[in-house]
């Protein structure tokens, strides 16, 4: 058995008046009084008399409250049963209604809750048996490790202190504020000063700081609030009681909340009041019974409950309500709204979570657009380069793979969406090597005659380009991108007669260069994975590949004469050779630099 499992089997045990547990009969028995039972009235004064009679009265209530939130928690109604026993404790504390009502708010994950209520068990009834204290004094431990604790600074003396819609006193504050793990929201309120309000992150068993610096009012308005019958009761603006109706007093330009509160239930449901600057507002409400309790718990924390139509805060919100029909609603920047309809009855005591759905549509969500810088660097790898040099390196040729370099610099704009335009300047060079090429040359007025030669290829050209593309991801980005444009440049081959054994017949001839001009489709795919230094800077690799569709062909002047070694075959011409052929694929893995404004 778990020790939550031992938890809720002992809270539907009744601890007799010495602290040890009873049988399973003692569940659900009149609960144990916190102090002696009242003498026989019958020998009292008068007052003394009616004083006893209340406290039995209460005691009784107290007993059938006790017992209702007994039969709630065998149903694991946490929310009721903990109404039930905080009704019994009010009534007639006792040690059994204390520690279920420290039981329930456990289940309902009220751990700051929780673990005052434990505690005010071990200060309030030292009567525990020491097995009893052993296990509050654990779950005390084990409480304090999912508490954090909120320490406000800098607010101005006197000022309420307002954590969830929950009063937590007024700054400085006497006792540590604790609340549960998570995120909450903190409020804090003088007269005369702007509001301040924030949401703030608590770890459990660690101390969060808020630095709550109140501005001076300079903008605001008044508000008047009266209570139709006259009943003097408190005025509760955005959760802060601010005084006693009737109540006048200057608040910051805005909407604002009211409630009226008075003794037990008595009150008023939300009403709005919008402040307009060197204005007066007035309110007249009627106080009345408000018998039902809503509580609402918005995800995300910060989201903005509104009880009919009303705004009522932002984050968890709870407070009285009329019998009968009530609409909430919340909303939050970049989430669905959510409406819930609820019917509370008599004496309900309603918990109602609501989580949003995010909107992927909502502006919120969409990233802003920015200018962008990037440098790739590549190491090129070419199959071929074809045409009829490389192309024609057959039998006793060699021939290598074209390596060289690719550079390129980016510029582009990238909307919020992470689609991108933008253009390309770069440069290309790739070398290629043929030895022991069987060629011809032409003697100026003789046949053909055979001659094999050594070629080195060098292709160098300046890119120019449009791109488009698309970026995915945050933490890791992963961009793609698509270039095309125009690859500028030549092609020089440097050919020299092959130092191997001549064919028989061949003619042998001096070294050349030739370089004539190339222009290609540039075509590119580019995919890249990234690691972000900062908001703006960023390292990353990823592999290119190239195609480039020649638009003029590379070709060696066919009319270009050249002296021979051999003074009987004079001058003569080479073919004229392609150089690439029609198109050129190249692999280009690479690193990326990229900066965006």
């Amino acid at each position: 058995m778990t020790r939550n499992d031992a938890l809720r089997t002992r809270a539907c045990i009744v601890v007799m008046i010495s602290g040890a547990l009873a049988g399973a009969q003692a569940a659900h028995a009149q609960p144990q009084q916190a102090v002696p039972p009242p003498a026989d009235p019958a020998g009292q004064a008068p007052a003394q008399a009616d004083e006893a009679e209340k406290r039995e009265r209460d005691r009784q209530e107290a007993q059938a409250h006790f017992q209702k939130g007994n039969e709630l928690m065998d149903q694991q109604a946490w929310a009721a049963a903990l109404a039930e026993f905080s009704v019994s404790r009010r009534l007639y504390p006792t040690q059994n209604a204390t520690y279920n009502a420290a039981l329930c708010l456990r289940h309902l994950q009220r751990f700051d809750e929780a673990l005052e209520t434990y505690e005010a068990l071990v200060r309030e009834f030292p009567q525990l048996s020491p097995g009893d204290k052993a296990e509050v004094l654990r779950a005390i431990d084990d409480l304090r490790g999912l508490v954090g604790t909120l320490e406000i600074t800098a607010a101005q003396p006197g000022a309420s202190i307002v954590v969830d819609g929950r009063e937590r006193g007024d700054y400085p504050p006497v006792n540590p504020i604790r609340v549960s793990a998570g995120t909450h929201t903190v409020r804090v309120y003088k007269e005369g000063y702007v509001p301040f309000e924030t949401r703030v992150e608590v770890a459990g068993g660690q101390t969060a700081s808020v630095p709550a610096k109140l501005l001076v009012l300079t903008d605001s308005g008044r508000l008047r609030v009266t209570e139709q019958t006259g009943k003097s009761v408190n005025v509760v603006i955005d959760g802060v009681v601010v005084g006693m109706t009737p109540w006048e007093g200057d608040l910051a330009v805005g909407d604002r909340t009211v409630v009226l509160r008075g003794e037990g239930n008595l009150g008023t449901a939300p009403v709005g009041a919008r402040i307009q600057a060197r204005q007066r507002t007035t309110l007249s409400l009627r106080a009345e019974e408000l018998d039902t309790l809503l509580h609402v718990d918005p995800t995300p924390a910060g989201a903005t409950v509104f009880i009919d139509a009303v705004p009522v805060g932002s984050g968890t919100w709870e407070g009285a309500l009329r019998t009968g029909a009530h609409r909430i609603e919340v909303r939050y920047a970049g989430y669905v709204p959510a409406k819930r309809q609820v019917n509370l009855a008599r004496g309900q005591q309603e918990r109602i979570a609501i989580s949003l759905e995010r909107d992927p549509e909502a502006e919120v969500w969409r990233k802003p657009s920015k200018i962008t810088f990037d440098a790739n660097a590549g190491f090129a790898v070419v199959p071929w380069l074809g045409g009829d040099v490389a192309g024609d390196c057959t039998g006793g040729c060699d021939g290598t793979v074209g390596l060289g370099g690719l550079g390129l610099f980016n510029a582009g704009y990238e909307f919020g969406s992470g689609f991108s335009l933008g253009g390309t300047l770069g440069y290309l060079t790739v070398f290629q090597w043929s030895e022991g090429r069987t060629s011809t040359i032409e003697p100026v007025g003789l046949a053909a005659r055979p001659i094999t030669v050594d070629d080195a290829l060098r292709m160098s050209t300046f890119v120019v380009a449009a791109t488009a593309g698309q970026r995915f991801f945050e933490s890791v980005p992963l961009s793609l991108r698509f270039g095309t444009g125009v690859a500028l440049g030549s092609v020089r081959d440097a050919r020299s007669e092959t130092t191997r054994a001549p064919q028989e017949g061949a003619v042998q001839a001096y070294p050349t260069a030739e370089a004539p001009s190339a222009t290609y489709l540039y075509l590119s795919l580019e995919a890249r994975l990234s690691k972000r230094f900062g908001d703006r800077f960023e390292l990353g690799a990823g592999v290119q590949g190239l195609m480039l569709v020649a638009l003029t062909q590379p070709k060696l002047d066919d009319r270009r004469e050249l002296w021979t070694k051999q003074p009987d075959a004079g001058f003569f011409t080479y073919p004229d050779d392609a150089l690439t052929g029609s198109t050129i694929a190249a692999i280009v893995p690479g690193v990326n630099a990229r900066y965006a404004f």
